[in-house]
């Protein structure tokens, strides 16, 4: 039997390449503005992950917006969220993973984003038919970490047990420590190297969904 019977996957990071999806808005977010991803912008950039790690999404895209452009902040965040809504690169063995646990267990979707712009993202490869339910930024008055996020989901579905939930993500600041706060068990998708914080700790860490067990193999 599987130890849970609810996933609540953040797409951005645990579904969606989200790395590789900012980079590349930002790189079309510069050219927008007739700047050249030299080898320079290539340097700064790699030298902004090591601030990245302490920030939010938000914070990280501020950063990294108000580092190579001299227009206002809001312009420029503008352009970046319309080049993210053409991001659609997938983490590699994420289908893989859903087409095998589709059926299985109740899935969830709870997206950082709005509706509008996460939509056109997961739109070519169907992703979304794979869930359950499907919860978007529009949906709540709150932002990760806030467990009133987790409350409404629970509050939403009484048929979901608590202790068989695992809220899966990638970001510590916001998701895992979103999981914490609602007293949820949580899965933190990171490089081995990454080491686990004392707090928000999260239950599992594991570099890839393949690698998460679910026993379902079992119960053929």
């Amino acid at each position: 039997m599987s130890t849970f019977n609810t996933l609540i996957f953040i797409p951005e990071g645990s579904l969606l390449n989200e790395k590789l999806a900012e980079k590349n808005a930002l790189r079309q977010t510069l050219k927008h503005y007739g700047i050249d991803w030299g080898p320079a912008e290539r340097i700064k950039y790699t030298s902004l992950q090591k601030q990245f790690k302490l920030l939010s999404t938000d914070e990280q895209i501020d950063l990294a917006l108000s580092t190579y452009l001299k227009e206002d902040l809001a312009e420029t965040r503008a352009v970046f969220a319309q080049k993210m809504q053409e991001q659609t690169r997938l983490v590699k063995g994420a289908t893989d993973f859903l087409d095998e646990i589709t059926g299985s267990l109740r899935l969830i979707l709870l997206a950082k984003e709005t509706k509008a712009q996460i939509e056109p993202r997961l739109a070519p490869t169907e992703l979304l038919s794979s869930f359950n339910f499907a919860y978007f930024a529009d949906d709540f008055k709150d932002k990760l970490p806030s467990k009133n996020i987790f409350f409404k989901i629970l509050k939403d579905h009484p048929e979901i047990d608590p202790d068989s939930t695992l809220v899966i993500g990638t970001n510590l600041d916001e998701e895992i420590q979103g999981a914490e706060n609602a007293n949820l068990k949580s899965l933190w998708l990171a490089p081995k190297k990454d080491k686990i914080p004392i707090s928000p700790r999260p239950t599992l860490h594991l570099s890839k969904l393949a690698d998460l067990d679910l026993g379902l193999k079992d119960e053929d």
